[in-house]
């Protein structure tokens, strides 16, 4: 039994948290007021903070489940640190319990970068699996100035042209807290680490699910599945900054892989 394809870093050194508090739900308009496609953006970002943004620092703490019984097999801490127009995104997944006894895994996502008008804007994404005491690790670097990405496991390196609103698969989770889509269609390059594809995003209308902290007004982003890949669906609270309070994994037969669920949400500006 494994975990999601969730992931970041091997090497992340961790600074000292802050004192945090739990986040207050805030009002929210509907997302498609003077809202943006995602995929629009001039070549070079422009100056200035993004029209929304994030707490300096945040942890969400998920329960995390696997297939369609929902049987479950650990938890995930995702986290982020603002800095003077950058970021530090990194989340973590692991086994707990029964699973961990015999099939422990430990995954790691970490992506850095810029904070620019248009958002979040990646400079490093680092992506790691360790099972069984042995780790694979990938990592895609974005040269902006020369306009190429390179991506892969180490032995394996691959160079791609880099469009312009590129992004990592953990930077466009968090990208919507600081531009909610409009729901409708959009296609928008996102890496994995170890593979550089353009995803077909479709935002949905607003809907009501429930979650360990309550009812959430959310919007539903969605991958649409292309045949023998694998995808991936995320929840945005509306009254939470429009940050993930869910997200779902499909394997490359389209079937529910695994499930992340928000127990737990704080902020700091500290």
């Amino acid at each position: 039994m494994e975990l999601p394809a969730e992931t970041s870093e091997a090497a992340a050194a961790g600074e000292e948290s802050q004192p945090q508090q739990a986040v207050q739900a805030e009002p929210a308009g509907p997302a498609s007021a003077g809202k943006a496609p995602l995929t629009v953006a001039p070549a070079e970002p422009a100056p200035g903070p993004p029209p929304r943004s994030l707490p300096k620092r945040g942890t969400i703490t998920f329960a995390l489940t696997l297939g369609n019984d929902g049987f479950s097999v650990g938890k995930a801490v995702q986290s982020w640190e603002m800095g003077s127009g950058s970021y530090k995104l990194v989340s973590d997944a692991e086994t707990t319990g029964v699973v961990d006894l015999f099939r422990p895994q430990r995954l790691r996502w970490l992506s850095k970068g810029s904070v620019t008008r248009q958002g979040l804007r990646p400079e490093s994404f680092l992506v790691s699996r360790t099972r069984r005491g042995r780790t694979e690790a990938s990592e895609a670097q974005f040269n902006w100035s020369a306009g190429s990405l390179t991506y892969g496991v180490a032995r394996e390196r691959a160079t791609a042209s880099l469009p312009r609103d590129t992004q990592d698969i953990m930077s466009f989770i968090y990208q919507f807290a600081l531009a909610p889509p409009t729901p409708g269609r959009y296609r928008l390059p996102i890496t994995t680490g170890s593979k550089f594809d353009t995803y077909d995003i479709e935002v949905g209308a607003e809907e009501t699910i429930e979650t360990p902290l309550g009812t959430m007004r959310t919007l539903r982003v969605r991958q649409r599945r292309q045949p023998g890949t694998e995808s991936i669906e995320i929840w945005l609270a509306a009254q939470y900054r429009y940050l993930p309070v869910k997200i779902r994994y499909f394997d490359r037969d389209g079937k529910p892989a695994g499930e992340q669920v928000a127990s737990d949400i704080r902020v700091s500006d500290d």
